[in-house]
């Protein structure tokens, strides 16, 4: 695909979306800074794979601008040819299982011209899901402000992390990686699952991309062995496990019925699972089922409980009691979006840790739109 490809955008308000934080602050490894050629440095874009395509996102003050420079057909099981059958017979009775994984359903139609695949408001159906631009994120933090001086005081301010949506297959997997492990690591691990079980969407300025593995490929007996050898470690027998297990309960159907299951019974699924714990089932409630009540108690979120709780000040390490007691007391205070504003906090802390350990000079650009937001409020 010509990298001379036109940016497209979708009105988005900057003080609705930061792309940094909500790109590169833990919630997807698929994301990487990115600078094009003879590109002005004082503007950020990103690059990365959802949907089985390749991205370069950037914003102004009012419009989310995206480029498609690769991408695959929509999976479609039935292989049946769209151009052939613009309206999908039977739509009603059987949905593509794909679904599950793309989070819009196959388009019933292919774009005129040939620069894209698809009619432009597919991708802007994706992009509206995939970043939940349907909620007001600014009348979310003005709730979020008042429910506790913690929010006030620590996130207020660390304006537009967006909570993503995110196919829950790959998700899934990710955060099995996620274990015991740094973001840095974490994104090589999937950049090598990617690499050596996904498809090739695209070579783009020297640089293959890939989409994300089915769950077949890597339930394959010879996974955990390349894994580890891969630097996996013993997550690899867990990714391979885990894949296997949900073979057998049904691969992407079992998936589709986790997705209409409510909070408590998808979370006691998830743990059912080869190397899932209640954090990592958490996350994956969260961040792809729709569960935004959902608290993922890590070690960092764990000491971010301490301004809610301060009988925990002694605490060191996470028990099981204190795992729920901390995720209730977020539910508490926060409401149903608690997860949501959990991962507001946890990403304004980090970055405020990293201000207090680097120099500063790249926290200093990342904040300058804050200064918008003042002059708005």
């Amino acid at each position: 695909m010509s990298a001379a490809i036109k940016w497209r955008s979708l009105l988005c308000d900057f003080n609705q979306l930061q792309l940094k934080a909500t790109l590169l602050g833990g919630q997807s490894f698929r994301w990487k800074n990115y600078k094009s050629t003879g590109l002005d440095q004082n503007e950020a874009e990103f690059i990365g794979v959802f949907a089985n395509i390749v991205w370069v996102l950037r914003q102004t003050q009012r419009e989310l601008q995206y480029r498609i420079v690769g991408e695959q057909p929509y999976p479609n099981k039935a292989n049946r040819d769209v151009t052939k059958s613009p309206i999908h017979e039977h739509t009603n009775a059987v949905k593509n299982v794909a679904e599950v994984r793309m989070k819009v359903a196959e388009p019933s139609e292919y774009a005129v011209g040939g620069e894209l695949l698809y009619p432009v408001s597919y991708y802007e159906q994706l992009l509206r899901i995939y970043f939940r631009l349907d909620v007001d994120l600014e009348q979310q933090y003005q709730q979020w402000i008042k429910c506790h001086e913690h929010f006030a005081t620590s996130a207020a301010k660390f304006y537009a992390v967006r909570q993503l949506d995110q196919d829950p297959v790959e998700n899934l997997f990710c955060f099995i990686c996620s274990q015991n492990n740094h973001i840095a690591r974490i994104s090589d691990m999937v950049e090598k699952l990617c690499r050596n079980y996904g498809e090739k969407i695209c070579e783009y300025e020297g640089t293959c991309y890939y989409n994300f593995p089915s769950i077949s490929s890597l339930a394959e007996i010879t996974v955990e062995g390349k894994l580890r050898e891969l630097g996996f470690g013993y997550r690899a027998k867990y990714i391979q496990r885990s894949a296997e297990k949900i073979l057998q309960l049904g691969d992407l159907d079992w998936f589709r019925q986790l997705c209409q299951l409510d909070y408590k019974a998808a979370h006691k699924e998830l743990v059912s699972l080869p190397g899932i714990g209640p954090k990592v089932a958490d996350c994956i409630c969260l961040m792809s089922l729709g569960h935004l009540q959902a608290i993922p108690v890590d070690t960092h979120v764990f000491q971010l409980a301490k301004h809610y709780l301060p009988a925990l000040t002694k605490s060191q390490n996470v028990t099981d009691r204190q795992y729920v007691l901390v995720a209730d007391k977020f539910r508490e205070i926060y409401g149903p979006y608690a997860g949501w504003a959990q991962t507001v906090l946890f990403c304004s802390d980090l970055r405020q840790f990293r201000e207090r350990a680097e120099s500063g000079s790249e926290q200093e650009n990342a904040s300058k739109p804050k200064k918008k937001l003042k002059k708005k409020g």
